[in-house]
């Protein structure tokens, strides 16, 4: 029985696979042993730098009169302000509409004559 090409170099590539898996185990033994967790010096302040937006972030929305989970009411108030409101004109031009192409039929206004050129 002959062997194929791809037979051969089968064990060359299970040991190419079995060197890389080596090295990821250990560069992650490496990488525990030498890598020391450092406690953030600044961690006290930055709690304190949370706690004082936290804090005024809720003061705000308690201020305008939004609170969590209640929301609904006022979204459904201001839903209403909205509809009680008439559209206005807008000056969008929708292109292939109707104004559109009316704009686009309408000459263009004459060039303005051009400056004379200043005296030297």
């Amino acid at each position: 029985m002959s062997d194929s090409p791809s037979n051969k170099r089968a064990p060359g590539f299970v040991w190419l696979l079995g060197v890389f898996a080596g090295f990821a185990v250990l560069g992650s033994v490496l990488s525990k042993v030498f890598t020391n967790e450092r406690p953030d010096p600044r961690a006290a302040e930055r709690s304190a730098n949370l706690a004082e937006i936290s804090k005024a972030q809720n003061d705000n929305l308690a201020k305008m009169g939004l609170e969590k989970g209640k929301s609904a009411a006022r979204l459904a108030s201001s839903l209403e302000v909205l509809k009680k409101q008439a559209p206005t004109k807008s000056n969008m031009v929708v292109p292939g509409s109707p104004t559109q192409l009316k704009q686009a039929a309408t000459p263009a206004p004459a060039a303005a004559p051009a400056a004379p050129a200043p005296a030297k």
